[in-house]
Formats: C-alpha cells, structure tokens, sequence
C-alpha cells in the first residue's frame, strides 16, 4: 500500500475486517448482522432509534 495518512490506513483495516465478517453471509444473514450492530450501538450511545417498517411491495 501506499504511504497513506494513518487515519486512512485504519478505515481501510475497518473495511477490510467488515468485509472478512461478512463474505460468507447470506443477505439475510447479513442484514441482521447489521440490525444486531445497530441495537448494540444504540444502547452503548444511550440512543433510541426510529426503527423502519418492512415494504409490503
């Protein structure tokens, strides 16, 4: 890799682990992956998120 600013280089390290947890995932498998990231986050941040309704279309 290049000679690129350390906080690029560690949003590369972050995609790359992304990608590795997630290649093997089913769409499904991997839309609760991030529903189960985005809950975790809430409750860390103290946060109440508006959740979404499904598309009936």
């Amino acid at each position: 890799m290049l000679n690129e600013p350390r906080p690029m280089r560690e949003i590369h390290q972050i995609q790359e682990k992304i990608y590795e947890e997630h290649k093997n995932m089913s769409t499904l498998e991997e839309l609760e992956a991030i529903r189960r990231s985005a809950e975790e986050a809430e409750k860390r941040l103290g946060l109440k998120l508006r959740k979404l309704e499904h598309s009936k279309t």
